[in-house]
């Protein structure tokens, strides 16, 4: 078995820390929800918290996969540091926004000392983690990393593996997409079955939207299961899928329907707006909409970079 240098076991050690830490903290926000109030969203956070903390036990399988030079443990540790980055990403942008005396006031907060103060140390926390996640992603993405844990292979393995590789990014995309469709199917009773679809500007109806939202979910997880296993249809169908959701929540969010599209939805889930105000940011439809666009636009530049070198490992034979 290959020996792992120090920087890798360290990564390792801190994945699984953060893993407990994780597990530990959302057990604790699963016991405080079950004081909320019983009326959505508030009814929303119990089942998410116990839901959040059982998903730390991977990044514990994770970490003991790194230990024992799994190569998948790798693959899977760039998938969990993504979620991470990108999860403490969006946390400090909103904890970023309410500390601005513009943003509050226009939601109406009033920020004590105290609760600034708290932000302050909740944007610390994500940064920390943030910093955390993308030196895992630079780190396991680097080739001395990868040697070592092919080292482990036996030979037929490393063999087939030269033969026919996906490049670790889009690897790493085709698990997000898997697990972004096995999270879609986990909301549907809470939310994915009961809001209506938007397509550009038209809102459909319940039962319309329910086909809408199944017929995306198979196509995610077919695409994704399709790019780790080198299907050249899965490529192009990948880069479609997600420049049609590009254009059409870009559209979307432009246009004036929008707003009661969002009411809609609210209505739909039996929300109190007020509790939700929270989403309600000082931004232009323009804004907002470019926003959300950017990282899907990169994500599919950066599926244009690495096209080539995918087709190149679905030409290759596998065995």
């Amino acid at each position: 078995m290959a020996r792992l240098t120090f920087p890798v076991r360290a990564a390792a050690l801190s994945i699984l820390l953060a893993s407990v830490f994780h597990i530990f903290f959302w057990a604790i926000m699963a016991v405080a929800a079950s004081e909320l109030p019983d009326f959505y969203p508030y009814t929303l956070f119990l089942p998410l918290a116990c839901v959040f903390s059982t998903l730390g036990l991977f990044g514990i399988f994770v970490g003991v996969g790194l230990f024992r030079v799994r190569n998948w443990a790798r693959l899977a540790a760039l998938v969990l540091a993504a979620l991470a980055a990108a999860f403490c990403a969006f946390g400090i942008l909103v904890a970023s926004l309410i500390l601005l005396e513009s943003t509050a006031a226009t939601l109406g907060i009033e920020l004590a000392a105290e609760s600034r103060r708290y932000l302050i140390g909740l944007d610390l926390l994500y940064l920390f983690i943030f910093c955390l996640a993308l030196w895992w992603i630079y780190l396991f993405s680097r080739r001395f990393v990868a040697a070592q844990f092919a080292e482990s292979q036996s030979p037929a393995s490393r063999l087939t593996q030269k033969k026919a590789s996906c490049p670790p990014p889009i690897a790493l995309l085709a698990w997000l997409m898997i697990g972004s469709a096995a999270l879609c199917a986990a909301s549907w009773p809470l939310i994915l079955g009961k809001i209506p679809a938007m397509l550009f500007t038209r809102i459909y109806s319940p039962a319309a939207s329910k086909w809408i939202w199944t017929v995306n979910i198979v196509l995610f997880l077919a695409c994704g299961v399709g790019l780790l296993r080198l299907q050249r249809w899965s490529y192009t169908g990948t880069i479609a899928l997600h420049v049609f959701w590009l254009v059409s929540l870009f559209v979307s969010q432009v246009s004036p329907a929008y707003p009661r599209y969002l009411g809609l939805c609210f209505a739909a889930l039996q929300a109190d707006q007020s509790a939700t105000y929270f989403i309600h940011f000082a931004l232009s439809s323009f804004a907002s909409a470019f926003a959300t666009a950017i990282p899907t636009a990169l994500l599919i530049a950066g599926l244009f970079y690495y096209r080539s070198a995918f087709l190149k490992a679905a030409d290759e034979p596998t065995s």
